[in-house]
């Protein structure tokens, strides 16, 4: 029974070891497939760390290089942020200086407005000025033809007073002709009466004693009534010759007078012609210096806004202040203030016309016009009108 049970016995751990080497080698081989897997899950998780690696490298630079960016870009922010100060800083000073020109601007627009209006006036008075010399030069004009023809009148009146000289000397002439041809007959008679003889002289002597005395009556009448009419007219005529040369002397000085008041009327219409030039090249260099004083002031404004809107919208350009659009502008508009400060001021100083007009309202009283009614209304008119208005000048 022990025999037996023996090999059975023996049969049985040997189908236990078979079971056990087939499990063993069934785990052998899970194990190895186990094995195979884990060492292909290890070549990729080596592959997969050593990806890693070559990414965490390369985050490594990337993450070096923005550290780097970042600290520059620390440092051009904060320069930036100094210099963002700094152009504040300019910014408010130009924009205080842009307020200050611009209310010296506005004086000076005002101041030029003024200017215009005084310019407008002189103007308008030299216009009037000007209007009235020339109606004193058309006065003066039918002045001078009036002493032309005095003048024709006067050589006409000397004609005359020459023809009556040379009628009274004729008259003389023929009168000691008429004296020399009585004395002649008297003479010729006398002899007549010394050749005849005694017995005809008592007769002759009768005839004579008759007609001589009523010839010579008639003679001495004749010849009385002819001197008074020479001393007449001797008399007549001098007066006639000192009238006529007081009158032409008068006429003379009085034509030179005018003459003289003619040249000077000329020159200060000549001189108010160049005022009024003048004022009128002032008054368009003004509307000129205006017009650029408006448009520069437009385009500082919108440069100063778009300048602003620039800043805010954080604008960070790198450009000087000194060379900017700005600053240029800002000097040329002080240098343009200084410019139209010294116009204002040549401006503003009175123009010649006033006194030109009350000098020639001086000469027309002081020049000797002919007609003293003619003289009184052309000075008062030169007093209301020519004398440019001297409350608005």
């Amino acid at each position: 029974m022990s025999v037996l049970e023996k090999p059975s016995s023996i049969s049985s751990s040997v189908r236990e070891t078979d079971l056990l080497l087939k499990d063993l080698n069934e785990k052998k081989q899970s194990f190895r497939k186990n094995v195979v897997s884990l060492a292909a899950e290890l070549k990729e998780v080596r592959h997969r760390l050593a990806s890693q690696e070559q990414s965490f490298a390369k985050e490594t630079v990337t993450r070096q290089e923005a550290e780097n960016k970042a600290k520059t870009m620390e440092l051009e922010i904060s320069r930036l942020q100094d210099r963002l100060e700094a152009r504040d800083g300019q910014l408010q000073v130009s924009a205080s200086t842009s307020e200050k020109y611009l209310t010296e601007l506005d004086g000076l627009r005002s101041q030029l407005a003024a200017t215009r209006a005084t310019a407008d006036v002189s103007a308008a008075s030299a216009q009037s000025a000007q209007l009235q010399c020339l109606a004193l030069i058309k006065e003066l004009d039918a002045k001078n033809t009036s002493l032309k023809e005095h003048e024709e009148r006067v050589t006409r009146l000397g004609e005359q007073l020459d023809n009556l000289q040379k009628d009274l000397q004729a008259r003389e002439s023929s009168q000691s002709q008429l004296k020399d041809e009585v004395m002649r007959i008297e003479h010729d008679i006398m002899q007549a009466i010394s050749l005849a003889g005694d017995s005809k002289e008592c007769e002759l002597r009768k005839l004579l004693d008759e007609v001589s005395p009523k010839n010579s009556d008639k003679m001495n009448k004749l010849l009385a009534v002819k001197d008074e009419e020479i001393a007449k007219l001797k008399d007549e005529i001098r007066v006639m010759s000192a009238h006529w040369k007081l009158k032409t002397k008068e006429l003379e000085s009085q034509l030179e007078k005018q003459r003289r008041a003619d040249q000077e009327l000329k020159k200060r219409v000549l001189k108010l012609e160049f005022c009024l030039q003048e004022a009128r090249a002032q008054t368009r260099r003004l509307q000129r210096m205006g017009e650029r004083r408006d448009k520069a002031l437009k385009e500082l404004r919108d440069q100063l806004a778009a300048k602003q809107q620039a800043e805010s919208g954080g604008n960070n350009e790198k450009h000087n202040f000194w060379e900017t659009s700005n600053f240029k502008i800002v000097v040329s508009l002080s240098i343009m203030i200084v410019l139209a400060t010294n116009d204002v001021i040549k401006m503003a100083q009175p123009i010649n016309g006033c006194k030109l007009a009350e000098l020639d309202a001086e000469g027309l009283r002081m020049g000797g016009v002919s007609n003293p009614k003619l003289e009184a209304g052309l000075v008062d008119e030169f007093k209301t009108d020519g004398v440019l208005r001297k409350s608005e000048c």
